[in-house]
This record gives structure tokens, sequence and C-alpha cells, in this order.
């Protein structure tokens, strides 16, 4: 084994590996900052609440309960929230009925487990609502009783936190938009990185490279969108449902309409990447550095997007610009010669085709993410009708006939890339 691919030693890999799990064990902790406060502070709150509503002495069943609504991640939606209250309500219900008739001990809490688990499954599929009917019985019948708790008081405490949990998640869920802004980020963070590693391999002419981004790519891009997808469906409900977030519904339906496009944007990405892998072995390894611009063009608009979905206020102008820029390599004349100014072969103008079509597409699908239709997305794209004039092949003005197949791109075009939908002198 040569020493350029023996393994590094391991007092570096375990350095690596402690650097890599605190690095990402801190990031994880950043952002999950605001939730656990949200739940501590839930769970303080009720036992501050039962203890002066109720003059229960040690009311833990507030705490436990609100703590466990609030939990962690963004994942609680209301969907979820009423799913926890009412499996904690029925387990608790549950389990003082067992105690109060069976008593505690061993097998009564093999009986009250079985059936709330049993009856929690015939009540609803969740497995969240069961297990919390089934651990909230349990917790019943094996907590000892304080001095001055009765059967109802438990369930006065579990009720308060309840109460006490949905009010927090309600009233402190903060901006939707943050949500949706980081979820985006990161899909956007994945289509800037593969965008560069594809012009890496365009630049070069090594198609291995382009291979590696598409086994990345197919790997984890449907991560970063069902990522997007929940952080969507929570910034909605936190709009519809709190108080904090109503202001914010129009922007969060901006952002989950860009999704639809960006999510076929990123489907797209795994063709391009496949096909210019294909394209790249047809024409033998020939570096092509303006396909590389081109890519690099896209990732721009990317980026563009990526700091469009970070303000408060959501505007796609500058997108627009880049991707405009983007659209103006998208002809096979552009993309297909290579550093050398000579085409492709046959079966290489054939993949060469394939791959300008397929981020032709690519282009419109970050052009429809920002708000324009599919007709005026087109109208950035350069025409591909090209006519002949002895040994000169290119784009030529169009006779009636081809402007009926193919209409050029007009002034409303320029109108579209500097007005964004929000603009209330736009007239359609």
């Amino acid at each position: 084994m040569s020493p350029l691919s023996s393994p590094a030693p391991w007092p570096e890999r375990a350095r690596g590996a402690i650097t890599g799990w605190f690095t990402t064990g801190f990031s994880r902790g950043r952002s999950d900052a605001l939730t656990v406060a949200r739940a501590a502070l839930a769970a303080s709150l009720a036992y501050l609440v039962s203890g002066f509503l109720w003059n229960h002495e040690h009311p833990f069943f507030s705490s436990i309960v609100a703590f466990i609504i609030i939990g962690f991640g963004i994942e609680k939606k209301m969907r979820k929230v009423v799913e926890l209250a009412s499996g904690v309500m029925l387990g608790v219900l549950l389990g003082e009925l067992a105690r109060s008739l069976l008593g505690s001990g061993t097998w009564q809490i093999f009986v009250v487990v079985l059936v709330a688990g049993l009856l929690a499954r015939f009540i609803d599929k969740s497995s969240l609502f069961g297990f919390q009917t089934a651990i909230q019985s349990l917790l019943v019948m094996i907590m000892p009783v304080t001095p001055g708790m009765t059967p109802g008081g438990r369930v006065l405490d579990a009720l308060t936190g309840v109460t006490v949990a949905i009010v927090v998640h309600l009233l402190l869920s903060g901006n939707p938009l943050r949500l949706q802004a980081r979820a985006a980020c990161s899909f956007f963070g994945e289509l800037d990185d593969t965008l560069v590693a594809l012009a890496l391999a365009a630049r070069s002419g090594d198609h291995g490279v382009a291979r590696a981004a598409l086994v990345s790519l197919r790997s984890s891009s449907q991560k970063y969108t069902d990522e997007w997808t929940l952080a969507n469906d929570v910034a909605n409900e936190m709009a519809t449902f709190s108080p904090t977030g109503v202001r914010h519904a129009h922007q969060v339906e901006r952002l989950q309409h860009l999704l639809i496009g960006s999510d076929r944007a990123m489907r797209n990405m795994r063709v391009i990447a496949r096909r210019e892998v294909e394209f790249l072995e047809a024409v033998h390894g020939d570096a092509h550095s303006r396909l590389a611009d081109a890519l690099l063009a896209a990732r721009d608009a990317v980026g563009a997007l990526r700091e469009a979905v970070q303000r408060d206020e959501v505007d796609f102008t500058e997108a627009r610009r880049r991707l405009r820029l983007f659209c103006s390599y998208l002809t096979p004349e552009m993309l297909l010669q290579n550093d050398e100014g000579t085409r492709p072969g046959r079966a290489g103008h054939f993949e060469g085709v394939t791959l300008t079509i397929q981020l032709r597409s690519l282009a419109i699908d970050l052009l429809q993410s920002t708000g324009l239709s599919a007709v005026e997305a087109k109208r950035f794209l350069p025409s591909l009708v090209v006519a002949a004039d002895g040994e000169a092949i290119g784009p030529r003005p169009l006779t009636r006939e081809m402007r009926a197949l193919e209409p050029p791109a007009t002034t409303e075009a320029l109108e579209l890339l500097i007005t964004d939908r929000s603009d209330p002198d736009r007239t359609r």
C-alpha cells in the first residue's frame, strides 16, 4: 500500500471523530435551543399553575405532561399536540380507574398497560397516541401517592399540564419563516454543492467527479425535500393557529410555493448529473469550460434563492436576474464546443443536446419556483430555432412560420425579470 493511500494514524482518526461529534452536537443543540427552552418553560409554568390553582403540594404530573407535549424538534404540529394531549388524558384516567378498582402491584401494572395499549390502538392508529396512553397509565400506577393527593387531583394536574403546554405552543412558536428558511437553505446548499461538483467535472473533463456527485445526490437529496416539506407543514399550522404567526401567512405561502419548483429542480439535478456523466464519457474527457460556466451561473442563481428566503420580505428579483444569465448559455451552440473549439461527434452531440434540454428544464423549474408561470418562464430561454445559410448555422431572424413554432423572448420577459409578484403595481 502506498503512503498516499495508507489510513491516517488512529489518534488523528479519533480526534476527527470527536471533533465531528462535537460539531454536530453543538449545531443540533443550537438549532433546538428555543424548543428545549419552551419545553422547560412549559414544565415550570405547569408546576406553578397547578400549585397555585389546586393547592397541590407536589404537582409533578403537570410538569411531566407539559414537557412531553412540547418535546424536542419542530415536528410538534397541532395534530401531534392534540394526539399527545388526548393520549395523556386517556392514560391518566385509565390509570386512576385501575388504581381505584384493582390497587397497585405487579399484576395490576400488567393488566392496565395491556388494556391501555389495546384500547389506544382501537381508538387511533397513531403510535404516538398509543405510547402516551400506555406510559401515562403506567406512571399513575407506579408513582407514590403524595400527602393530600387524590385521584381527581392527578387528573387535574394532567389537565393543567395539557392546557399550559398548548398555550405555550401557540404563543411561543416563534417566526414560522425561520423554520422554512432553515430547511430551504439546507436544500439549496445541496443543489449548490452538486452544481459546483458538476462544473468541476465539466472544466476538467473528468466523468468520475460527475459520477461521484450523482451518487451523493441520489443518496441524500430526498432528505432535504422531506425536511422542507415538514417545515412547510409546521409553518402553515403556526401561521394558522398561532397569534404570533398569523401575520406571516402570506410569506409562508410563498415559501411553500417555492418548494414545488425547487423539488422539481432537485429531481432534475439527478437527471442532469447522469446526463453529464454520459456526455463526458462520449466526448472522451474533453474539457468544456463553457458548460462549467453555465453550471456556475446556475449555482449563482441558487445562491440568490437561498439569500432571498433568509429575508423577512421574500424578493426573487435578484434570483431572476441570475437565472436570466444562466438561461443565456442554454443552447447547444454555446455548450457543446470543447475548450479547443471543436464540436463533439455524433454520440457526443446526442448526449450534449440531451444535457442542454435538461438544463433548460432546470431553468424553467427554478423560474417557476419564484412565482412565474411556465409560459412566463420560457420567455427567458434563448430560441432553439436555427436557420442554415451556406456553411454557417446558428440563430437567425425568425420567419413567420418559425415565430409560430417558437416565439422569441419579448420585452415582457424583462418586465417579469425586474418585477416581483408581490409588487402591487404589477398588472398581472
